[in-house]
């Protein structure tokens, strides 16, 4: 016998990095939202340019 909250489950679970990658480039086709997550840059460069564009934006960051 099910929960009738069986179908909840699967809202609970972490999200892949692979459908959060496609998320992304999809609102950027779509929409031309950028959303990047610091970790998919490669190069510390790039995260660092990444972060003084987002503190320009919003600010600093009050949790880590």
């Amino acid at each position: 016998m099910g929960s009738p909250l069986s179908r909840f489950a699967s809202l609970g679970q972490e999200p892949q990095d692979a459908n959060a990658r496609k998320a992304a480039r999809d609102a950027w086709h779509m929409h031309g939202l950028v959303l990047i997550n610091p970790t998919w840059l490669s190069g510390w460069a790039d995260r660092k340019q990444l972060e003084i564009l987002a503190e320009k934006m919003f600010g600093k960051r009050k949790a880590k």
